[in-house]
């Protein structure tokens, strides 16, 4: 008897322990509760995979002074297995970066004589140029496509077509002249020009693609990229040529187009982009060796957008060049990602960047690549048509990131969010914000007070689940809102201007 009271007494004992022991987490979050300036368990444990809603404070505050500029052009570099200028609408890109050259227009000599007719028959009279060639190549090309330079699948078309429906579409076009591409096509052209005749090739060529575009038709090009990724080899001019041969590439090429323009089409404006590069210093060796012959500076960003874009501006500021505008004919990415909605986050995060003043401000870019090259999947469209998920983050953060106009510096109180606002022509108020993690959505409060005090919105997500859609219509009252911001996403709201 005396044996099972103590047992018993001894299980009581155990139990009460256990009680207590499950009690104490319990406990402790209650105490937290009640003691300012502590934090509570939770927010000090290791985030895990699953999701969940960050409870504490998060702010943006919107400044009411303006910040800078949107990027003016944000665009697309084209890809061979498609062109609808449908997408290009749809997208809203307002520049299209293509491959001109020998390989794309001059496959073959366009005369029967090499390094015939001279440079200066040409500028005697142009019509030395055999333009049946290139009347028939422009709107009668090898299989019916103005792609047959790459492999199948290929869009079927002409030049005539691509050109005159971004023309009308009033989408500007920023074409690269090169002697050989990435194939290292034609092999008959010289490769680098060295010769008095090579260069008679190179300096017809030149002049009769923008004579041809913009003298004996009214395409209205006027931006040309000298070569593409000089620097890179395979890319059609390393290894066989270098980049003192390639300052002389650039100073034909510019020779040629202000020819015509100066000769054909007095008053009115071009421009001609070098080095065209991707993660090298030829931006700083142009600025200093060759200068003259181009007016804008042009590089290639892919990985660490931001830094590449900085780096090339330092240069720009000391050698005296802070005021000439910085394009990006190339980023993104050429290795599959886009099907990626973390990648699609990167891509909006970019734009920010690049509608952000000073040295990472970008006047103008184009993402690599709207459509697929033949079966490679860089594209944002596939070769069937169909849009893979990154193509509608850039097109959300391009309806709020293009065009030239007004940005203001928006604040977040959290690393993991990025934020920018602006208005557009109409005087309606974008704020943009991304959410760079893949665990965590937040409730953030927005404060654009020194903005807008009262206005009716629309809101747009981009998630795993929204492929920018309209999820809401937010109000703006006393001009604060609370929003909340997905996992691995972004939002848009578009604060409607009252005109009362």
């Amino acid at each position: 008897m005396k044996f099972s009271s103590r047992l018993l007494i001894l299980l009581s004992v155990i139990l009460i322990v256990i009680i207590i022991l499950n009690a104490i987490p319990l406990i402790r979050r209650e105490w937290a509760s009640f003691a300012p300036g502590k934090l509570t368990s939770d927010s000090t444990r290791t985030p895990s995979q699953t999701l969940t809603m960050a409870t504490s404070p998060n702010m943006i505050t919107v400044n009411g002074q303006q910040w800078g500029n949107r990027t003016c052009y944000i665009g697309a570099t084209e890809g061979s297995s498609r062109f609808n200028i449908a997408d290009l609408e749809d997208l809203g890109i307002n520049s299209y970066h293509m491959y001109g050259g020998m390989s794309r227009w001059e496959a073959q000599d366009d005369s029967s004589v090499y390094g015939s007719p001279t440079i200066a028959q040409i500028k005697a009279n142009p019509n030395v140029i055999n333009w049946r060639w290139w009347d028939t190549i422009m709107t009668n090309p090898p299989n019916g496509s103005d792609y047959s330079w790459e492999p199948p699948p290929r869009w079927l078309g002409n030049t005539r077509t691509l050109f005159s429906e971004l023309q009308t579409a009033h989408i500007r076009i920023i074409l690269t002249l090169r002697n050989r591409d990435d194939q290292h096509n034609p092999v008959w052209s010289p490769d680098p020009p060295q010769t008095i005749a090579d260069w008679n090739e190179w300096w017809e060529h030149v002049f009769a693609t923008v004579y041809w575009l913009d003298v004996r038709n009214n395409y209205g090009v006027t931006d040309f990229e000298i070569h593409n990724e000089p620097n890179v080899p395979g890319q059609g001019w390393l290894p066989e040529a270098t980049e003192t041969q390639y300052y002389t590439l650039a100073k034909y090429t510019d020779d040629a187009i202000s020819y015509v323009f100066h000769t054909y089409l007095p008053g009115h404006s071009y421009h001609v982009y070098a080095p065209a590069t991707s993660n090298s210093s030829w931006p700083m060796d142009v600025l200093h060796n060759i200068p003259q012959y181009f007016d804008s500076m042009d590089t290639h960003a892919y990985g660490d957008f931001r830094y590449g874009v900085e780096r090339v501006h330092n240069w720009m500021n000391q050698a005296g060049y802070a005021q000439e505008p910085l394009w990006v004919t190339e980023w993104g990415s050429y290795d599959h990602q886009y099907a990626s909605e973390p990648f699609g986050i990167n891509l909006i995060n970019d734009m920010i960047y690049g509608s952000s003043p000073g040295n990472d401000y970008v006047y103008g870019s184009n993402v690599f690549s709207l459509y697929d090259f033949s079966t490679n999947t860089t594209g944002l469209i596939d070769s069937e048509g169909n849009r893979r998920v990154d193509y509608y983050a850039m097109r959300m953060g391009i309806q709020a990131l293009q065009g030239c106009r007004p940005t203001y510096q928006s604040i977040t109180s959290n690393k993991n969010l990025l934020a920018i606002t602006t208005i557009d022509k109409n005087k309606n108020v974008y704020l943009l914000v991304t959410n760079q993690t893949s665990s965590t959505s937040y409730t953030v409060h927005v404060n654009l007070s020194a903005l807008l005090i009262q206005a009716s919105g629309i809101m747009w997500q981009y998630d795993n689940s929204h492929l920018d859609m309209i999820v809401g219509k937010p109000s703006l009252e006393n001009g604060n809102v609370s929003l909340t911001i997905p996992v691995s996403g972004a939002i848009l709201v578009k604060f409607l201007h009252s005109l009362g």
